[in-house]
C-alpha cells in the first residue's frame, strides 16, 4: 500500500505546474497556500481535513514553511495520534523531495535536514493512507530521540500497572482460563501476566495455544526496548514468540486474545533452545 502511495505522490510532483511553480522546484507541494510559518524549537498544531489541499492520489495535505540558512541542520518530526504521519520537504537546492513515514517511531515521520541553500522551504504534513486527524510538528536544532515503538507496536506504559498471575518456569507448561475476574487491556481484551526468569544468552520458545479463542502474546523485560508481540506464529490460531534473552533478570508474558470477547481455556509453555558453539 505504502508503494502504491509513493508511486501517486511520485507521479504528482511530476504534473505539468505554472511557470513561477517550475521556478520553485516544480514541486506540487508548492500549489497549497501556507498554513504558516515553522519556527525553529516551537511546536505547531494542526489537523487534516478535507478543506485541506487534496493531491491527486487523494491524500489531503497542509503546507508550512520555514527559513533555511545555507549549512545549518535541523530534524522536522510530525507526530499525530489519529493517523499514519506522511512528511515531506521541498525547497532550494534540494535535487528532488524528501520524504519519510516512520522514522520517528510509533507510526510518527521524522526527516533530519541539512539546508543547502538561504532560502524557505516547504514542509508538507499528510498522512498514509488519506486519514484525518489533529497533529504536531516540530523543527529541531537538537531533537529528542525517536521512540523505539515501531508503527503498530504497544506502548509498554499500557501493561503497566497489571499484577502477575504467578511464575511459570522454563521447560513447563501451565493450563488457565482467561476471563472474567482478569484484567482487561485499553482495548478491552482480557490479560493475565506470568513471569519467567531468564537467563542472558538463552533462546526461549513461548507459546500460548487455545481451542477457544484467537491467542494474542506479549512479553516484555530487561533489554527489550519494545514488547515483543504475536497473534498466530504458533500455527492456527495459536501464538509463539522466540526470542534471546539479552540480559538475565524477570521477562512479563502477557496471555490475551486478539479481540475483545475472547475468553476460555489456555495453554502457555516457555521452552528453552540450547543453541551450539
Amino acid at each position: 500500500m505504502y508503494v502504491r502511495f509513493l508511486f501517486a505522490f511520485t507521479l504528482a510532483l511530476s504534473i505539468v505546474l505554472p511557470r513561477e511553480i517550475l521556478a520553485q522546484g516544480g514541486s506540487i507541494l508548492m500549489l497549497p497556500e501556507p498554513s504558516g510559518r515553522l519556527e525553529v524549537d516551537t511546536d505547531v498544531t494542526g489537523a487534516l481535513s478535507a478543506s485541506d489541499y487534496r493531491l491527486p492520489d487523494d491524500a489531503y495535505v497542509d503546507v508550512w514553511e520555514i527559513v533555511g540558512r545555507s549549512g545549518d541542520r535541523i530534524t522536522i518530526d510530525l507526530r499525530s495520534e489519529d493517523f499514519d504521519a506522511m512528511l515531506y520537504v521541498v525547497g532550494p537546492g534540494l535535487p528532488s523531495t524528501i520524504q519519510d513515514d516512520d522514522s520517528g517511531g510509533r507510526c510518527d515521520a521524522r526527516i533530519e535536514l541539512r539546508f543547502l541553500e538561504d532560502g524557505v522551504y516547504r514542509v508538507a504534513a499528510t498522512a498514509f493512507s488519506g486519514s484525518f486527524g489533529v497533529y504536531t510538528m516540530r523543527a529541531s536544532v537538537e531533537a529528542e530521540p525517536a521512540s523505539p515503538i515501531p508503527c503498530g507496536g504497544v506502548d509498554p506504559a499500557v501493561f503497566d500497572g497489571l499484577t502477575a498471575k504467578g511464575r511459570i518456569e522454563v521447560g513447563t507448561t501451565i493450563n488457565g482460563t482467561l476471563g472474567a475476574g482478569d484484567e482487561r487491556l485499553p482495548d478491552r481484551q482480557w490479560a493475565q501476566v506470568w513471569e519467567v526468569q531468564g537467563e542472558a544468552g538463552q533462546t526461549l520458545t513461548i507459546r500460548l495455544s487455545s481451542a477457544d479463542f484467537d491467542s494474542y502474546l506479549y512479553v516484555l523485560g530487561p533489554g527489550l526496548e519494545a514488547p515483543l508481540e504475536d497473534d498466530d506464529s504458533g500455527g492456527e490460531l495459536n501464538s509463539e514468540i522466540v526470542f534471546t534473552v539479552a540480559e538475565t533478570g524477570l521477562y512479563r508474558i502477557i496471555v490475551s486474545s486478539l479481540s475483545e470477547g475472547g475468553t476460555g481455556a489456555f495453554q502457555l509453555s516457555v521452552g528453552r533452545q540450547r543453541t551450539e558453539n
